[in-house]
């Protein structure tokens, strides 16, 4: 008889327990916020690695419309100069590096030939010949714009999904 009374208690107290449901939700809430939170967080990171991606895609494309126009009038130093100075002054983003290099280091007087992927330059060649490749093109001038950028994440915790410079770079015919 002594047993039976301790467990009738224990019992109601049991039963209040798993009939009362009033702060449940709160609970489920308090447990999936983090988890939400990190979720959204990195969404909206990844979001803007893709905007400053296209940002500087869009950086050098300016560039190489501009060093096009520049490079029917200046070459060598000078248009590597203004199209670094160009881009830099559109930029919005913090670039890690940012270099113009005219046919690609090489004689700036002469004419060469980018074939391949990734380019490569041959020659050089005398100005408007054909190159040798077969494709149909024929030498001239170029000047290649390389630009990166290193994202920083909002949390450190997802700095470790974006631990790399992102890198572009084209090369524009001038000649």
């Amino acid at each position: 008889m002594m047993i039976s009374r301790f467990r009738r208690p224990r019992r109601r107290l049991f039963g209040l327990v798993r009939s009362c449901r009033s702060g449940v939700a709160s609970v489920e809430l308090g447990l999936v916020t983090p988890v939400l939170t990190m979720f959204m967080t990195g969404i909206v990171d990844l979001s803007m690695v893709f905007h400053q991606e296209l940002q500087l895609s869009s950086l050098l494309a300016a560039g190489s419309e501009y060093a096009f126009t520049q490079g029917q009038i200046d070459s060598g130093s000078t248009l590597t100069t203004e199209v670094t100075n160009f881009i830099q002054a559109l930029s919005p983003l913090t670039l890690t590096s940012l270099t113009a290099t005219y046919n690609n280091g090489l004689n700036p007087s002469s004419a060469y030939c980018v074939v391949g992927s990734p380019a490569v330059f041959s020659g050089p060649y005398a100005s408007g010949s054909a190159c040798p490749d077969g494709s149909g093109s024929t030498a001239g001038k170029f000047i290649t714009i390389s630009a990166s950028f290193t994202y920083t994440a909002m949390f450190k915790a997802e700095q470790s999904f974006f631990p790399r410079p992102f890198v572009q770079s084209v090369i524009v015919r001038l000649q």
